[in-house]
């Protein structure tokens, strides 16, 4: 069967599309590097691993969690118990409910498992927790994916993911301005409140795309 590509729309300069007869949104764009939810990603005295403007400032705090869980709260510091003592408590969208707020367990590391990023209100069809084959058009390192944080365009991925795909994962210098293929399959997650394991992403997104001509979905792309 030949697939081919149905554009469906654009967000910002990133043309996004359906593959005709697969239940697959896709699109090619570059890779900027996220650091949300690892505990080193943001310090007060801007000395972890990403700059503290990508967290928030005091006001409205959107990567840091806060006192009143709101952007408009006190940022949290880790206590003595936490991995990182006296680093801010830094969150993702996608989150763990056994975990409080305040506990760094309750959000996706993302020096620890490959995860991407979309836009607020990306599609209908797709939601926090969803699973995406990543593919680079550099070097054709790939990498199953969860989309675990929202971010103000496509594009972006976790330090961890990047890694993976071969991009320099520094999340203040590295990245990629293009090449990047993102397969997302509509409805592969559970949602969000929990997590999954590097392995049980693996295994769910190996059912998920080896019914599949990838080959074929990436060459729509040349």
């Amino acid at each position: 069967m030949a697939y081919k590509l149905i554009h469906s729309f654009h967000f910002n300069k990133t043309a996004i599309f359906r593959v005709e007869g697969l239940p697959i949104i896709c699109f090619r764009a570059g890779m900027a590097i996220d650091a949300d939810g690892s505990p080193r990603a943001y310090h007060p005295d801007n000395t972890g691993l990403d700059d503290l403007k990508h967290g928030g400032y005091p006001g409205n705090w959107w990567g840091v969690a806060t006192s009143n869980e709101l952007t408009t709260g006190e940022p949290l510091i880790q206590k003595p118990t936490d991995p990182f003592p006296g680093f801010y408590v830094s969150t993702t969208s996608l989150i763990d409910e056994q975990f409080e707020s305040q506990n760094p367990l309750r959000y996706v590391n993302a020096e620890e498992i490959p995860y991407f990023v979309l836009p607020d209100h990306f599609s209908p069809s797709i939601q926090l927790g969803d699973i995406a084959w990543i593919y680079n058009t550099h070097n054709a390192r790939n990498s199953f994916a969860v989309f675990a944080d929202v971010g103000p365009d496509v594009g972006e991925g976790s330090m961890y993911l990047a890694k993976k795909l071969g991009i320099d994962h520094d999340p203040r210098f590295g990245g990629v301005s293009s090449g990047i293929l993102y397969f997302i399959f509509e409805g592969s997650g559970h949602g969000n409140g929990h997590h999954i394991t590097e392995d049980q992403m693996n295994e769910k997104g190996r059912k998920l795309r080896d019914p599949f001509p990838i080959p074929e979905l990436v060459a729509l792309f040349d």
